[in-house]
């Protein structure tokens, strides 16, 4: 077949061709564009997160120094003030140094605001410093802005958050961090047996479970019991009673996390541990393995951390008498107000470890005994003053058929250093 040509058809592919050509430049130019102001705009962000975490970070090492906790907090406090004055400061001169010119105005948009506040839960008055820093600018664009005028306008914030020293697990003595729902009496804080629990100057909190087996008595005083999601009374008596929903909220990991200690020629084995009453040197003691203290056996250290990888099992019958590390003067690399340390294993799912404390009526046991991944059972000893400390694990059990307990005072025992977070 013989194909026809006419001569208005010349040219046409031409014609296609330009105006794809102009199609394809012009995405190409928006795609540069907005690559830089994605660029942009990280930039911005992470200058505000830097001048925000430079303000949080200067507030915090200023309330640390002046020891203001959160039992003495006021936001009218000079010193609570001065560190907010500190913190607008340190915020300015950090987003200066990232060329971003703020002051301590942010109606405009690039500016630094301090909040003194605090969050009652009921059981707890968490207390903190917002520093928020706002910065606003502009993307110079080479063809976007012919077509959106307005829409390359960068406006970025970020909050650092400070919490002032205080007790870890917000205060309350007994605080178990699973998070998982009741089944049977597995998982959260169980308190089971014949014998009484009385807990003074701190609460009982669980993420998850609370749960009652047997016919304890659980009573708090100066402080109260709460969970974070269900609540299986069983048998129990409890007092003050639990509230009828869970508190929506978790503890986070910031109230718990207790540092590392240096361990440096500090690891022992189990049997370095004298057992015959002579009293073990204070300071700091590192075990890869188990720690085992059998019935019968006298155990006595004033002034120790232990740090321990493994299991620990303090049989029934043994004498026990362990205190904790003061926090003046400075006991490094042993941990104030830290008795027992049983850190989170590496690649491990919770509860990774076990924790059981059997005292006899002549025990005692000051400081802080913590193992966030770790199932921790502390039965009772019959002895008044045999727990001054603080109990955080994963699963906590605490009963027997003897009466626990455990006095918490959070100006003798360990308390969490000054601490910043981002929260957003």
């Amino acid at each position: 077949m013989k194909k026809t040509f006419h001569a208005t058809e010349r040219g046409q592919v031409i014609v296609f061709l330009v105006v794809g050509l102009v199609v394809f430049l012009g995405f190409t130019a928006l795609a540069i564009d907005a690559g830089m102001a994605y660029s942009d705009r990280r930039y911005a962000q992470n200058s505000s997160d830097a001048a925000s975490l430079a303000g949080g970070g200067d507030a915090a090492l200023y309330l640390e120094d002046h020891h203001v906790i959160n039992t003495s907090w006021h936001c009218n406090d000079p010193d609570v003030g001065q560190a907010m004055d500190e913190a607008i400061d340190n915020a300015i001169s950090r987003a200066a140094a990232n060329n971003f010119v703020i002051d301590g105005d942010p109606s405009d948009g690039n500016g630094v605001s301090v909040s003194c506040g605090g969050t009652n839960y009921g059981w707890y008055n968490d207390v903190y410093l917002d520093v928020t820093v706002n910065i606003s600018t502009t993307t110079e664009t080479s063809f976007a802005h012919l077509l959106f005028p307005d829409v390359l306008h960068i406006q970025v914030d970020s909050t650092t958050r400070v919490r002032p020293r205080q007790a870890w697990g917000f205060g309350n003595a007994i605080v178990a961090l699973n998070p998982t729902g009741c089944l049977g009496q597995q998982y959260g804080g169980i308190y089971y047996g014949d014998g009484n629990l009385e807990v003074t100057g701190g609460g009982i909190w669980t993420n998850g479970c609370l749960s009652g087996s047997g016919q304890p008595i659980v009573e708090v005083i100066d402080g109260e019991i709460n969970y974070g999601r269900d609540f299986n009374p069983g048998n129990a008596t409890w007092s003050p009673y639990p509230p009828d929903e869970p508190v929506d909220y978790q503890i986070p990991p910031g109230a718990y996390d207790v540092e590392t200690p240096n361990c440096t020629g500090r690891w022992v084995d189990d049997n370095d541990i004298p057992r015959n009453g002579t009293e073990i040197e204070p300071g700091l003691y590192c075990m890869h393995g188990d720690f085992r203290i059998n019935a019968n056996d006298e155990v006595v250290g004033h002034g120790v951390t232990f740090y321990i990888e493994g299991d620990i099992n303090f049989r029934g019958g043994a004498d026990i008498f362990l205190e904790a590390p003061e926090p003046s003067p400075d006991p490094s690399p042993a941990l104030a107000g830290v008795l027992i340390y049983v850190p989170r294993l590496s690649g491990h799912t919770c509860a990774d470890q076990t924790v059981s404390i059997n005292g006899n009526s002549e025990s005692h046991f000051r400081g802080l005994i913590i193992g966030p991944c770790a199932d921790i059972t502390l039965n009772g000893t019959g002895n008044v003053y045999a727990y001054e400390t603080q109990v955080i694990g994963w699963n906590v059990l605490v009963g027997g058929t003897a009466d626990t307990y455990v006095f918490f005072d959070e100006e003798r025992l360990s308390l969490r250093p000054t601490f910043i977070e981002l929260s957003r």
